[in-house]
């Protein structure tokens, strides 16, 4: 009796491992913005930030190798603001016609996240943490990020582009 009782879960362990289906997702990565939170200093400047999106990738190659130093960030934000008079989004390299700066990224370097085993898609969440002080440059009150992940093969994903973030 005691044997069928092991062989009764053996079967029932098997037969539900076997509906396990492995994650079908295309090659190049594929993002979605989720969320971006603003830290308030107690002086009531924003003094920090977290960008977080959602990602896919069929074959898991999301993340630079451990001790990768020639390979370029792969995760960039490109930083963009609304110009009041107009209410269009520009990137900030121009202030005005007797002013010229580079265009503003905040680039990423993601640690290398493809998992053990046999099944390689990737899906989770990234959270780009922004550590620097001011985050914004002064002036602008309402910014937006155009966002771009790239895999080790070279592949671009979707661009998105985060909600307005209005600043205190």
């Amino acid at each position: 009796m005691k044997q069928l009782s092991y062989l009764a879960l053996f079967i029932i362990l098997t037969s539900s491992l076997g509906c396990i289906k492995e994650k079908q997702f295309p090659r190049e990565p594929i993002i979605e913005f989720q969320d971006f939170i603003n830290y308030v200093s107690p002086r009531g400047t924003v003094d920090s930030a977290d960008c977080i999106i959602k990602f896919t990738d069929g074959d898991g190659d999301v993340g630079l190798m451990e001790g990768d130093t020639s390979s370029p960030a792969n995760l960039r934000l490109k930083y963009l603001y609304k110009n009041l008079t107009d209410g269009k989004f520009y990137p900030m390299d121009g202030i005005d016609s007797t002013t010229v700066l580079d265009t503003l990224y905040f680039d990423y370097r993601i640690p290398n996240l493809t998992p053990d085993g046999q099944y390689k898609a990737l899906d989770g969440s990234i959270k780009a943490k922004f550590r620097t002080s001011p985050v914004f440059y002064p002036g602008h009150k309402v910014v937006k990020f155009e966002i771009v992940l790239r895999d080790r093969a070279g592949n671009k994903s979707n661009m998105i582009t985060t909600n307005e973030i209005t600043l205190p």
